[in-house]
């Protein structure tokens, strides 16, 4: 090979190692631990579900709630929560499914760690609380909010993005589970 053929070889890998850590993040994903205790945003990395119940103005809620963890950093992270109406879709709330449909649109929440390692989260809709348990396989989720998880979703006339309605005050609480890939 020659010495230019070797320049363009090699050039061409590190513009493509560049464009790959670019689109995933800037660094290679951590694995989930698969049990053990949570200490670290790290930890949380992957998918949440479970049923979280309680009241919606003073009307009793059942709701199923999927938290996919997808970045974390230091005591902080990004995930991002879907809820749907056990109602609506019951047979997938008792399996504890997390597929299937009826799910809001994805809501960021940006979360920290507190030396307690329970999590503290903030989202568009409300704030969460978190609180492992020790086996690192559940969650222990409060969550309270100004207005409807589910939501009717708008677009705004001058907004590239949609806004949430918000339909009430709520409180709901339960637990998720990690979810095995």
């Amino acid at each position: 090979m020659s010495r230019l053929s070797i320049r363009a070889f090699t050039a061409i890998g590190a513009g493509a190692l560049t464009v790959a850590l670019i689109v995933s993040g800037g660094v290679p994903a951590v694995a989930a631990p698969a049990s053990g205790p949570i200490t670290q945003a790290r930890d949380v990395l992957g998918v949440w579900v479970g049923e979280l119940t309680g009241y919606n103005e003073g009307q009793e809620v059942d709701w199923q709630y999927r938290l996919t963890v997808r970045k974390a950093r230091g005591q902080a992270g990004v995930a991002w929560e879907e809820w749907r109406d056990c109602v609506d879709h019951e047979a997938a709330c008792a399996a504890g499914k997390a597929t299937g449909g009826g799910w809001s649109q994805p809501s960021r929440v940006l979360f920290a760690m507190g030396p307690d390692h329970v999590i503290h989260g903030v989202s568009e809709a409300g704030i969460t609380e978190a609180a492992p348990d020790e086996t690192g396989g559940v969650l222990n989720v409060t969550y309270v909010c100004k207005g409807d998880p589910v939501g009717m979703w708008s677009s705004v006339a001058n907004s590239v993005a949609p806004r949430m309605i918000y339909g009430g005050a709520y409180a709901v609480s339960g637990s998720l589970v990690r979810q095995r890939s």
